[in-house]
């Protein structure tokens, strides 16, 4: 029975390691690297927060301090269904909604900051969107891979 202690060894190795490949996002997340929006912008993903770059600026990783003491970050997974529900009161972003999410679900990483929020839902490995929310109004940027 040699093969026992040897066996519960690799066992251990293996839940042991269980945390750590839970982690979102390192280096393997799919919403790591820089994400440039369409008036020449930067964001990028950490563990914990969102930093963004304006276009000639300086970055500003998102925190308490800068959200008015009001700030929240995950990662998670929602369905279209809960996406498309970002924007109620608005028919036509639904629409677009409804157009650009076709897989029944997405991995998502939830900003609140201040009094707004922002849900990024990647799309593909090269394609995001963000979808803004303040109070009851909505709207998408898309933001594409460096």
């Amino acid at each position: 029975m040699r093969s026992f202690p040897r066996c519960r060894f690799v066992v251990l190795v293996l839940v042991a390691a269980l945390p750590a490949a839970c982690a979102a996002p390192g280096p393997q997340s799919p919403f790591a690297g820089a994400w440039n929006g369409a008036e020449r912008h930067q964001i990028s993903f950490r563990d914990n927060t969102v930093v963004q770059q304006p276009a000639g600026g300086p970055s500003t990783a998102l925190s308490p301090e800068t959200c008015s003491g009001r700030f929240r970050f995950a990662y998670a997974r929602r369905s279209r269904q809960e996406l498309i529900a970002l924007a109620p009161a608005q028919p036509d972003l639904r629409s677009r909604l409804t157009l650009l999410l076709v897989r029944p679900d997405y991995p998502v990483a939830e900003l609140g900051c201040g009094e707004g929020g922002t849900t990024y839902v990647l799309l593909d490995d090269r394609k995001l969107i963000a979808i803004h929310r303040d109070a009851d109004v909505a709207g998408i940027e898309e933001l594409s891979r460096s």
